[in-house]
């Protein structure tokens, strides 16, 4: 079989990027062949997606043998801030369980009969006061006038 040709290149480049060469060997099972889906991205290039876990890699030939590498993935960042987002709420709602259990009796206590009085009796001197005041100043715009 002639490899150099590009349609044999294509086949053993899609072979040994579904593992078929290694799972022809093993006998690995269906479900694993079907593991990577390849797109041609440019002439003896290819994009290689693992459909299990999402990593995309690009495949290419130099000089004869193929090689992938893993291209960048934001995902990895996104699992990571997830993780950490989910240890930061797990140690918040323990330290708001703790925060409940230390905190006084926060119930809510009603003023006694004798507050409200003495409130009562300090508003009732300002507003005293206050007319107090208001008297005086017409008064004294009453005596400006005549």
């Amino acid at each position: 079989m002639d490899v150099s040709r590009p349609a044999h290149r294509r086949f053993w480049v899609l072979a040994l990027a579904l593992g078929l060469g290694g799972a022809l060997a093993a006998g690995a099972s269906a479900e694993e062949a079907g593991r990577f889906v390849l797109k041609e991205a440019e002439q003896n290039t290819f994009i290689r997606l693992d459909t299990v876990t999402g990593a995309v890699s690009h495949c290419s030939s130099r000089a004869g043998e193929w090689s992938c590498t893993s291209v960048a993935d934001d995902r990895a960042k996104l699992n990571e801030e997830i993780a950490k987002l989910r240890r930061e709420n797990e140690e918040l709602k323990t330290r708001l369980a703790q925060a409940r259990d230390d905190a006084p009796d926060s119930r809510l206590v009603l003023p006694s009969q004798e507050d409200i009085d003495r409130i009562m009796n300090l508003f009732e001197k300002y507003l005293e006061r206050f007319l107090s005041f208001i008297r005086k100043f017409e008064e004294k715009q009453h005596d400006q006038a005549i």
